[in-house]
């Protein structure tokens, strides 16, 4: 089991007085001290003209992060493929590989908010085709060689990128966890990532999704030693059960509030669902080991939510990294950072 950090960059400048600014900047710390603690990844959610997430360009965010860290791998989840130029994401994405050192993950999408889709002046109806050819114009693009493109959506005449990433191969995942999606992105070849909840509502769900998916994977000829299955659930560790859930809970639901597809569930709705990662360290081990029998070897940490104070965030990083990791990383060894 890997561990990242994942940030959806919620705000909520009418109900807590934290200025963009400032979230920008405690996301910074976090993430350095996701990389000192010795977390895998942190991964950034893409959003646009909401205070639902209000990070329009990850990329930006990580080459600060990636000057400020050493080995943790930066992540972006998901690059809606439809609101972009897809040679601009091929060249800002392969930038960011060369500056980072080759620690660039990349998570694709085709959007699913209907207020982004009328924001950009997108017909959610062609997302799927756009997605596919935008996937495309990148795979061309990364492979080096001068070419030309003439689809439906995009048409390039002879461009030819003069940064390439670092990697070899850049690792890539695609944001679907709808038994429908996860079909497809299985018969393509590519990893799959989701939220928990999102399209699931228990582990053996989601379970039931990734079985099917890793089946039609294999079916198509692709290597399942390849798969690498990030799932994000929310998380709070503290010392006590009692102190997790009362430093939690309110701020959670204050993100499904916000959430434009949050199903209008609370807190208890997905604890019973076992949809949470909320407790002391022991409760969130047993919770992980369910995750990972479902087929989930790497948990995106949704900690920073609901506006819940960045003091606390860091202590929950920093239980988690000395006494949930260790669980599932035989070697690991970490020291206090958060005072």
């Amino acid at each position: 089991m890997e561990f990242g950090l994942f940030t959806v960059s919620d705000n909520y400048k009418e109900k807590i007085s934290r200025s963009p600014e400032q979230l920008i900047q405690e996301i910074i710390e976090q993430s350095e001290v996701a990389d000192q603690l010795g977390y895998d990844a942190v991964w950034f959610a893409e959003h646009h003209f909401s205070e639902y997430g209000i990070m329009t360009t990850p990329q930006m965010l990580l080459s600060v992060i990636a000057e400020r860290t050493k080995n943790i791998r930066l992540g972006v989840a998901i690059v809606t493929l439809p609101f972009q130029n897809p040679i601009k994401v091929a060249e800002d994405y392969a930038l960011l590989d060369v500056l980072s050192d080759g620690r660039v993950n990349l998570g694709l999408g085709s959007g699913y908010l209907p207020h982004e889709f009328t924001g950009f002046n997108v017909d959610p109806e062609e997302k799927v085709h756009m997605f596919n050819e935008g996937l495309e114009v990148i795979e061309r693009a990364w492979s080096g060689e001068k070419f030309s493109h003439k689809g439906k959506y995009y048409q390039y005449n002879d461009v030819q990128l003069q940064v390439l990433p670092k990697q070899e191969k850049v690792p890539l995942w695609i944001g679907a966890l709808s038994s429908r999606g996860a079909y497809y992105v299985g018969k393509m070849g590519h990893n799959l990532m989701g939220v928990a909840y999102v399209a699931s509502n228990s582990i053996t769900e989601l379970k039931n999704i990734i079985d099917d998916y890793k089946k039609v994977y294999r079916e198509a000829g692709h290597d399942e030693q390849k798969i690498n299955i990030p799932i994000a659930v929310h998380a709070y560790v503290a010392p006590t059960r009692e102190e997790a859930i009362r430093d939690a809970r309110e701020h959670l639901n204050l993100y499904l509030d916000t959430r434009l597809y949050g199903r209008s569930a609370q807190f208890e709705d997905l604890e019973e669902r076992e949809q949470l990662l909320i407790g002391n360290p022991e409760d969130v081990i047993l919770r992980l080991k369910k995750y990972e029998q479902a087929g989930c070897n790497h948990i995106m940490m949704l900690m920073n939510f609901g506006g819940l104070p960045h003091e606390k965030v860091l202590k929950s990083m920093e239980l988690v990294a000395q006494e949930v990791m260790p669980a599932f990383k035989k070697s690991f060894q970490t020291s206090s950072l958060v005072k």
